[in-house]
Order: structure tokens, then C-alpha cells, then sequence
């Protein structure tokens, strides 16, 4: 039986997992570009997670991609979004949690789930951070699968009823040789930048608003 999982310690993401997909034979994975999120991937990013994540609210996704931008990171392929990952520093448990890890449909089992985690590794090492935390629903075998294989082994479970239910807890403890000495956060984009992104992000979701109704 796995322990439930304090929030005062590791507090409640939005959502956290690799979308479900059918079994299907892994190809060797293609080189990805990934970098933090650009205004011209939002809505590959949003449509993303309107297939995948059905609970997520696009008022929270606007707030990390205006607000929280260096924490968001886009993989791209063949000049698309491939798959993107949002992650939170928490020093105070030195962990680098990850929030959201979503992969595009047409870009699935070529690696990039896998290189997206390689990622967050070399973030979470750079920031001076020694562990990688996530959750990953239960059923959601596939992604389950990828975690173990990269080494995130299961160590709580939590419940979010208006998010699909029960969701497994995984951690990851990274070489200390690789670890930065000094737990440093990405430098924050400057405030006019923020306001300007967010008024950007109204005005797509007010258009998106008028053509969906």
C-alpha cells in the first residue's frame, strides 16, 4: 500500500502526467528542440491540453504561460510543438516538481516524453535542486511505464475528485555530482512583459470564445 501524500510538503498541482495513448512500438527517438515557450506556441499548447487534460482550466494554463513563462518549456519537431513541460523549483524539499508533461498526438513514442524528462534533470540539476517530483493517474499505464523506466520510483498516492481521481506520487534522486553547489530560480521575465503577455492571452481567449459559441 503506498503512503498518502503530505501537502505541506509536496503541494497540489494543477495536473500532472503524460496523456494516455495506446500501446504501439517505440521508435528511436528524434532529436527534439526544447526550449521556454514562445506566444506563437500557445495555441498548440491550449488545444493540447483541451484533448488531454478535459479538467484544466485555461485561466491557469494563461497564468503559467504569461506569468510563469521561464518555467515553461516547449519541445519542437519538424517545426511544431511536439510536447511541452511545466515545472515549479521547491527548494525547500529540493525538489524541481513537474506540474505538466503533455506530448502532441502525431509526435508520440519517438522520444520525446523521454527527452522532455532528460530536461527537466539537467534544469533541476542546473538550479541546484537534487530530486525530480511528479504524479501520474493510475490508469494511465503508459506513462506509468515511461516513469519507471526512466527511474521515478512510486512513493505516495493522492486524490483530486474534480481531476480524474487517484493519482500515483514519483520521485527521482539525481547524482549529486551533477548538482549545482547554490539552489538559484530562473530569472523572471520583467513585469511590462507579463502585463503585455496577459493582455495578449485575453484578447486570443475572447476570439477563441466567439468562434467556439
Amino acid at each position: 500500500m503506498l503512503a498518502p501524500v503530505r501537502h505541506d510538503t509536496a503541494p497540489r498541482p494543477l495536473l500532472t502526467a503524460v496523456p494516455k495513448a495506446a500501446p504501439r512500438a517505440v521508435c528511436a527517438a528524434d532529436a527534439v528542440s526544447i526550449g521556454v515557450s514562445r506566444p506563437s506556441d500557445w495555441v498548440e499548447m491550449l488545444e493540447l491540453v483541451d484533448r488531454c487534460f478535459p479538467y484544466a482550466s485555461a485561466e491557469s494554463m494563461g497564468w503559467w504561460l504569461c506569468y510563469q513563462r521561464p518555467l515553461m518549456h516547449v519541445a519542437r519537431l519538424d517545426g511544431r510543438v511536439a510536447g511541452f513541460v511545466h515545472v515549479q523549483p521547491r527548494p525547500d524539499s529540493d525538489t524541481l516538481w513537474i506540474n505538466i508533461l503533455a506530448v502532441t498526438e502525431d509526435f508520440r513514442h519517438r522520444g520525446v516524453a523521454r527527452q522532455l524528462l532528460a530536461h527537466c534533470e539537467r534544469l533541476a540539476a542546473e538550479w541546484g535542486l537534487g530530486r525530480l517530483g511528479l504524479q501520474c493517474h493510475e490508469d494511465n499505464a503508459s506513462a506509468l511505464r515511461l516513469y519507471a523506466l526512466q527511474g521515478h520510483a512510486q512513493i505516495g498516492e493522492d486524490f483530486h475528485a474534480d481531476a480524474g481521481g487517484r493519482y500515483i506520487v514519483h520521485d527521482k534522486e539525481l547524482p549529486t555530482s551533477a548538482i549545482a553547489a547554490a539552489v538559484r530560480t530562473p530569472a523572471a521575465d520583467p513585469r511590462w512583459r507579463c502585463v503585455a503577455q496577459r493582455l495578449a492571452f485575453r484578447l486570443w481567449a475572447m476570439r477563441r470564445a466567439r468562434t467556439t459559441h
